[in-house]
């Protein structure tokens, strides 16, 4: 843990990464792409990989799912370096130790290289990131907002969820981290904007119907949604982003709040006193 300056420079050179963790972290062109794994390697790990590897990343950002790039710009812009400050108010003592070594190596001209080589790395996969979503929701092919039916929850939804979201300071990511954070003040373990590992019989964690319904209705009545759009319309798309699946969607939106857990977490959120989106 101590010697990175006997060999960072050979790590660099095999086009290999370096973390400062003691769990090793192998990336391969499969495991970059795998969300589950992206967020470890935005945070923890040095992108110092050779400029082939780069190209094989380049060309698999073509292949990846709409929910899943912007998932990765996300993280991309959570972390566009490796360790960044302010260190995580959770970390545990091996990153507060990681976040030590960190603040001296930047002293060391020895890792320069390391550190420029992790950035201009990172800025080439969120360009490619941001250039493919872009051509899958080019501006021009858009449709127009459509007049919401009450009596047809089952309606198509004919835009996407970010379209739907009122930015924060001037994107819609903004606002769905804004309410991100504000589930995990609330003490609600699911993370909404990713696909829940599903369970028995490829069912839905206790409790995650619940905590999704209560997220987007308490967040929907405090205007952090356009207002074009009914709160059924709304759910149904956050579904698509998030990758996730309710069983009997249509029965679902006529009882949601006789749901146990959307009350519960419902009341949790509200405990927060968040103010409306103006």
């Amino acid at each position: 843990m101590g010697n990175y300056d006997e060999y960072v420079s050979q790590v660099i050179r095999a086009g290999n990464c370096v973390t400062l963790l003691r769990e090793s972290y192998p990336i391969t062109v499969q495991s970059f792409w795998n969300i589950n794994h992206f967020e470890k390697f935005a945070q923890s790990v040095f992108w110092t990989f050779n400029k082939s590897f780069l190209l094989k990343l380049l060309d698999r950002a073509g292949a990846q799912k709409p929910i899943e790039l912007h998932r990765c710009r996300e993280l991309l812009e959570q972390y566009p370096v490796a360790y960044p400050e302010p260190m995580p108010e959770d970390a545990d003592d091996e990153l507060k130790v990681c976040y030590l070594k960190n603040s001296n190596l930047k002293k060391s001209p020895k890792f320069r290289t390391m550190y420029s080589l992790d950035v201009e790395n990172r800025k080439s996969i969120l360009e490619a990131v941001n250039k493919r979503i872009a051509a899958l929701f080019p501006p021009s092919s858009a449709p127009d907002p459509v007049i919401p039916s009450p009596v047809e929850p089952e309606s198509t939804i004919p835009i996407s969820f970010l379209s739907m979201v009122r930015p924060m300071n001037g994107t819609p990511e903004e606002t769905l981290r804004f309410i991100a954070e504000q589930v995990d003040k609330a003490g609600i373990r699911f993370a909404l904007f990713s696909p829940a590992e599903r369970i028995y019989k490829n069912k839905n964690p206790y409790g995650l119907n619940g905590a999704m319904a209560a997220t987007i209705r308490y967040f929907f009545e405090r205007g952090y949604f356009n207002k074009e759009y009914s709160f059924a319309e709304v759910f149904k798309s956050y579904l698509v982003y998030s990758g996730n699946k309710v069983g009997k969607l249509p029965s679902f939106l006529e009882n949601y709040q006789e749901d146990g857990h959307f009350q519960k977490y419902f009341d949790k959120l509200k405990d927060l006193k968040i103010s409306k989106l103006q």
